[in-house]
């Protein structure tokens, strides 16, 4: 299903077409408290709603009107439970709630409600959906940089990269100091081998956020590719300081490893970062290359098979969807 993170007025039209009287108070409160992280307290507030809602739907007449009111409180309650499934329950269901949400309409596409279905689905790692989403918010409020950025992000993470280059760089058109556009547009620029800019929109953000670490895992990647072990291992600590765990951090050290010959160093980095991001196609390459340097032509072959299987599965959910600039 899908997390609010903006508030929403108990004014708002989205929400007195939704739900009436004291269910609008009710459903606006629990939006604000999943805006402001209080996942918990939400819940607590919708197990009080939800029984009291579930015996009002069982009341509704079988008339035209008291259907399509009935539907509607259907819809909402899958929102918000998607919305609190998504926080505190499972990835999967919590995207049924949110689709069976959507068969109803519900939200509605010039709704504030979408910018939190987007922001929901951008946070579970569904980028394409969020795309879809963010497009929507962006079409209606262009002013909206936030989503923008995100509609930007959500562009890069699914592989369209040219649309997400437009996009970013409307954000900072509208405001170059905007926190996190360098940073993605630099992510963007990377990908697409333009490494000069890529390092100039990257340096940009860390004179912004001197805390930005992906901008240092990126930097040292950038480092790497140039041949420049030295630079590389320099920036690589200085993201091991701020955050040991990153992705990035341990695909970029895996990889400086193995090319200097201490494989199970090499290894020991890349089987992390397969550990959180099991789909990772580059660093399941970089594994395979690793153990079969190492001598381990098994485990060479294990993660040389799932490279290749990764790879098609991409192959295939972009076939036909976008060209080979995006």
């Amino acid at each position: 299903m899908t997390v609010l993170f903006c508030l929403i007025p108990a004014s708002s039209p989205c929400v007195q077409q939704a739900s009436h009287g004291e269910d609008a108070v009710q459903f606006d409160s629990i939006y604000a408290l999943i805006a402001g992280r209080r996942f918990s307290e939400a819940k607590e507030q919708w197990n009080r709603l939800a029984p009291r809602l579930q015996e009002e739907l069982r009341a509704f007449g079988p008339s035209p009107i008291p259907e399509e009111a009935r539907q509607r409180r259907v819809a909402e309650a899958l929102f918000v439970q998607g919305l609190l499934t998504a926080r505190l329950g499972d990835k999967k269901e919590a995207l049924q709630l949110l689709q069976q949400a959507d068969g109803y309409g519900f939200p509605p596409l010039d709704s504030p409600l979408m910018v939190l279905a987007a922001d929901c689905l951008f946070e579970l790692g569904e980028h394409a959906l969020a795309a879809r989403a963010y497009h929507e918010v962006v079409s209606r409020a262009p002013e909206n940089l936030q989503a923008r950025l995100r509609l930007g992000a959500s562009l890069y993470s699914s592989g369209r990269l040219g649309a997400a280059e437009k996009e970013l760089g409307e954000v900072l058109r509208r405001a170059p100091g905007h926190p996190q556009a360098n940073f993605y547009l630099g992510a963007v620029l990377f990908e697409q081998k333009r490494t000069d800019e890529a390092r100039a929109r990257l340096e940009r953000e860390l004179a912004l956020d001197p805390r930005c670490y992906g901008c240092m895992a990126k930097l040292a990647h950038i480092a790497y590719l140039s041949g420049d072990d030295r630079l590389c291992e320099s920036w690589l600590a200085r993201v091991a300081a701020l955050d040991p765990d990153y992705v990035e951090t341990n695909l970029v050290s895996g990889m400086l490893a193995s090319r200097a010959g201490r494989y199970d160093q090499a290894i020991q980095h890349l089987t992390r970062v397969v550990a959180q991001a099991p789909d990772y196609a580059k660093a399941r390459y970089q594994l395979a290359l690793a153990y079969r340097r190492s001598g381990n032509a098994a485990k060479a072959k294990e993660h040389a098979e799932i490279y290749n299987r990764l790879v098609q599965e991409e192959k295939a959910r972009n076939l036909g969807v976008r060209g080979s600039k995006e």
